[in-house]
C-alpha cells in the first residue's frame, strides 16, 4: 500500500497555487514546479451524491482553488480568468506561471 509520503509526492504534481488562480493573491514563492498541473471541474448535481463528494475529496486533496463546481462557474469563466492571470504573472516574470501555462492541456 502507498505511504502518506508517496502520495503527497505524487499529489504535489497536479498541484496549483491559489495565486495562480485569483490575481488579488499574494505571489507564493514556491520550491516544486508541477509536473502535470490539474484544474477540476465537477457537476455536483451529476450521480445523486457522488458529485457533491467528489467535489469534497478533490478539494481536499489538491488546492481548493483549483476545484470548480459546475453550478457556480462556467468552465469559460474559470479558464478565461485563468488565462489573463497567468499571462499578467508571465509578464511580471512569474515561472511558475510560464511553467504552468506551457504544461496545461484542455482534454
Amino acid at each position: 500500500m502507498e505511504n502518506s509520503f508517496e502520495k503527497n509526492n505524487m499529489l504535489k504534481e497536479f498541484y496549483i497555487p491559489t495565486y495562480i488562480f485569483m490575481p488579488e493573491s499574494s505571489v507564493e514563492q514556491v520550491s516544486h514546479i508541477p509536473s502535470c498541473p490539474v484544474i477540476v471541474f465537477i457537476n455536483t448535481r451529476s450521480g445523486g451524491q457522488l458529485g457533491h463528494n467528489l467535489l469534497i475529496t478533490y478539494r481536499k486533496l489538491l488546492n481548493h482553488a483549483q476545484v470548480f463546481d459546475l453550478l457556480d462557474e462556467t468552465p469559460d469563466k474559470v479558464l478565461h480568468k485563468l488565462y489573463n492571470n497567468v499571462e499578467r504573472l508571465k509578464r511580471d516574470g512569474d515561472t511558475l506561471a510560464s511553467e504552468i501555462h506551457r504544461r496545461l492541456r484542455l482534454i
